[in-house]
């Protein structure tokens, strides 16, 4: 089996009203036994990722064996360092590699999680996430996490979605929006705080000691993603556990990350560690550091069920997995884009035994999403 085309197609979904920079971008690799697979990109700066995916990255693995995951991520990785690994070049070859993935996993009649060894488990806890905290009063994030109660989620995560070049912006509304959700859930519901690289060193330890004395599950991002020493003096000074990871690109990075920052909980990202293959090798560096993995995967398509298929081999998978659908477009207009869709019940997700990532496109509402992009 070869492969033969590799293409990325930004699309949008009609009804919604998404930022045209940030759209999600669908990669489709082709072989010449007319198995295709799919990836997703996070979306963010489509205009750029679709030329890398189709002009340098795609080339570099045409003719390729698309089961020879390590073999193409290799070939792309050695070639395209120069661009990489800040953003552009994992987040490409994230999506490629996912849909490598698929391909195998369906000329193998088998899903992914079989692939990687077999699962620990099927039946997955996810946690509802809800973000542009920054933007949002207190009851406009309230409205989100009632929401997903509704949908029947016991766990939940509001991100503020500051990044560090808003940093220290409004911390006292910061907890106004915590404020407002821990008071209306139950104290047996979970809720975890993201600051999305947000804040100082003493800012981070004066809001994270005040939410835990509410009742946080974790606080995750508090620093900007570059400053392990500061990392290091929050999860020091805190007893809830700390988080980070979800902007780390590499081995390299969670390495330095940990053995710097020592956070309690990794949180890498499959859209932006390189897929399948580059998050495996994370994996296996947070069980040499004993340290819980947690997935960021603010998505609710491609990415979430790869992720998931991923996670569900890890033998610690028991802390709940992300899932949003706020980058894409609404829940119903996403779940139409697959012929059948994986969504959670009740805050679970039971992965199915459909062969590769389980998620096969709808060709008619794929073309309809293109059209309206």
């Amino acid at each position: 089996m070869k492969i033969t085309s590799v293409t990325a197609t930004p699309i949008r979904f009609s009804s919604d009203n998404v930022s045209s920079s940030s759209v999600p971008l669908i990669v489709r690799v082709q072989t010449d036994e007319g198995i295709e697979g799919i990836g997703e990109c996070s979306g963010r700066y489509w205009q750029s990722l679709k030329p890398f995916i189709e002009d340098i990255a795609g080339p570099l693995i045409i003719g390729l064996d698309p089961r020879d995951t390590q073999t193409a991520w290799d070939a792309v990785w050695t070639e395209t360092k120069s661009l990489g690994p800040g953003g552009l070049q994992s987040t490409g070859m994230g999506a490629i590699d996912v849909a490598l993935w698929d391909i195998a996993g369906k000329a193998a009649k088998l899903p992914i999680y079989k692939l990687l060894g077999g699962a620990a488990r099927t039946h997955i806890p996810v946690y509802w996430s809800s973000g542009l905290g920054w933007q949002k009063t207190p009851d406009q994030m309230l409205d989100r996490v009632k929401e997903g109660w509704d949908l029947g989620y016991r766990a939940f995560k509001i991100r503020m979605d500051w990044y560090n070049n808003r940093l220290d912006s409004d911390p006292a509304k910061d907890m106004r929006l915590f404020d407002a959700c821990r008071n209306f859930l139950p104290d047996d519901a979970a809720l975890s705080f993201d600051a999305n690289n947000g804040y100082t060193v003493s800012t981070a330890i004066q809001q994270g000691r005040y939410m835990e004395s509410q009742g946080l599950t974790h606080f995750e991002e508090p620093l900007p993603q570059y400053d392990y020493l500061g990392l290091k003096q929050v999860v020091d000074a805190l007893n809830v556990p700390v988080s980070s990871g979800e902007n780390e690109r590499s081995i390299y990075n969670f390495r330095d990350m940990i053995t710097i920052g020592d956070p309690d909980i990794v949180q890498p990202d499959i859209a932006m560690a390189g897929g399948i293959t580059g998050l495996r090798k994370v994996y296996t560096l947070c069980e040499a550091y004993n340290k819980p993995m947690m997935p960021h995967c603010p998505s609710a398509g491609i990415s979430s069920a790869a992720s998931l298929n991923l996670y569900a081999t890890y033998q610690h998978a028991v802390r709940p997995h992300e899932y949003s659908y706020e980058f894409s477009g609404s829940l119903d207009a996403v779940m139409s884009l697959f012929q059948e869709p994986i969504t959670p019940e009740n805050g679970f997700v039971d992965l199915p035994d459909r062969p590769g990532h389980g998620l096969v496109l709808d060709q008619d509402a794929f073309k309809a999403a293109e059209a309206a992009f």
